[in-house]
């Protein structure tokens, strides 16, 4: 699920070649059933059609580019998305599963800025996404319990990370990569067993020039009782010397 909205992306573009129209895709007035609900991803069919994320379909009813409020539902009358559209792209959107539960729900704010929130059956929180300009900026997957799962934030001119972090299902911590100072672009990451106890310690230093994070200072690995088991030193990236305990 951590790349959710990525493979949403990649799938999106099976649909797009060149220029197309919606109705290259679908009918006008088509009857869906449960198929069009992708197990793992749900309803993609919509997203070639989403302005914010560079959709590239245009959607037709009765020959002219869909405009307001479209409205689609399954063979038994339930709806199955409900889209607000301009010159045949989407806007604001909600679809929904077979069973009435909202999928997921997407909102352009101001055309630079969007937000999407996708759904479990069950109703739970799956995904939340926040856009900027098209890219994906602050990013949050849950687990179908509803513990975080995988946290991501990128810095607005989406050069480097605020933070990144995972989790296991308990809400145990597994990896936490996190920026301590601003200025100097300064990270620390701390990984965890499931039992808790730390990993793995160390620091990192973002360069812009290279557009790549590289270690820096001394890095700590500890076996599963929380006892150093290794100690690795880094300059400039570059490992300098070894320690084993």
């Amino acid at each position: 699920m951590r790349s959710l909205l990525l493979l949403t992306l990649i799938a999106a573009g099976s649909f797009s070649y060149g220029q197309k129209t919606f109705k290259d895709q679908l009918p006008e007035k088509p009857k869906y059933t449960a198929d069009v609900v992708d197990e793992q991803y749900g309803i993609l069919m919509y997203e070639p059609l989403n302005m914010v994320l560079a959709g590239d379909s245009v959607r037709l009813i009765n020959g002219y580019a869909a405009q307001n409020w479209v409205e689609d539902t399954y063979e038994d009358g339930t709806l199955l998305h409900k889209g607000y559209y301009i010159d045949g792209l989407l806007k604001v959107y909600k679809n929904y599963y077979p069973d009435g539960t909202l999928e997921r729900s997407f909102v352009n704010v101001d055309g630079y800025r969007a937000k999407a929130t996708l759904y479990y059956p069950n109703g739970s929180i799956k995904s939340q996404v926040q856009y900027n300009e098209g890219a994906a900026q602050v990013w949050t997957d849950f687990f179908d319990n509803g513990n975080i799962e995988y946290f991501e934030e990128y810095h607005k001119s989406m050069m480097y990370h605020i933070a990144k972090k995972s989790y296991f299902k308990s809400g145990q911590a597994e990896s936490l990569f996190e920026m301590i100072n601003k200025k100097k672009l300064d990270y620390t990451q701390n990984e965890f067993y499931e039992n808790g106890t730390k990993k793995l310690a160390g620091t990192l230093k973002y360069d812009k020039d290279a557009y790549d994070y590289f270690r820096t200072g001394k890095w700590v690995y500890f076996n599963e009782a929380g006892k150093p088991i290794k100690d690795e030193e880094y300059t400039d990236g570059k490992l300098s010397k070894t320690n084993t305990h």
